[in-house]
């Protein structure tokens, strides 16, 4: 599946979890097209491969959207993962309610800090980090977040994938040299905020010009 069709998968659940929270119970594929930026035609194609069709002038139920597409992105039941790096953006990230909504369920913490180490972060302790692949050997972890300087991130890296681990969200400012089979996912938070910038940028530019003919 192209980039591009995962994110409008995941915005399509963002847009149903929205639309039932307003107490909708049915959407058509062009209220979804509109809110996403697409076509109607697009949208019926990517819900079409998953094997539902809307009705005339009723559309998709909502419920069925939402389980047919969590079971597609394979949320509906958490995996266990664990983060390394309970700094500022660990912590922010621990005390997050992502995991769940995303698939996960965060079981383990881990620092070299001896300042952290033994202390609990939404009440899950923080392991040293000289025990993580004992631990995620024995609790058969698959999947870990990296929140760590970029001089760190690959000797943690290498030391989890030979303890087991076969995914990584990478907040590292630092490309992963992985094995093949490996997935790591990055999560580049500086690149946010330069497109944020260049947006600004670019709507400030157009007012200054103004209409175009």
């Amino acid at each position: 599946m192209h980039r591009e069709t995962l994110q409008r998968y995941m915005n399509y659940l963002l847009l149903l979890t929205k639309l039932k929270s307003e107490g909708r119970a049915t959407v058509t594929s062009d209220e979804l097209a509109v809110r996403e930026g697409v076509t109607g035609s697009r949208v019926r194609q990517d819900l079409s491969a998953l094997r539902i069709l809307g009705k005339p002038r009723q559309g998709y139920r909502i419920a069925d959207l939402e389980i047919l597409i969590s079971s597609m992105l394979d949320i509906l039941s958490a995996k266990p993962v664990a983060l390394v790096g309970i700094g500022n953006l660990g912590r922010a990230l621990v005390l997050s309610d992502i995991w769940s909504h995303a698939g996960f369920d965060l079981v383990a913490l881990f620092d070299a800090d001896p300042a952290v180490i033994g202390t609990a972060v939404a009440g899950i302790p923080v392991r040293d980090a000289a025990t993580m692949e004992r631990f995620i050997q024995e609790q058969g972890i698959e999947s870990a977040c990296l929140a760590l300087p970029a001089d760190k991130a690959q000797a943690v890296a290498d030391r989890l994938v030979n303890a087991g681990v076969r995914a990584f969200w990478n907040f590292a400012l630092i490309d992963l040299d992985v094995p093949a089979g490996i997935i790591v996912e990055n999560q580049r938070l500086e690149q946010g905020l330069m497109a944020l910038s260049f947006r600004i940028a670019k709507r400030n530019s157009d007012q200054a010009r103004g209409p175009q003919d």
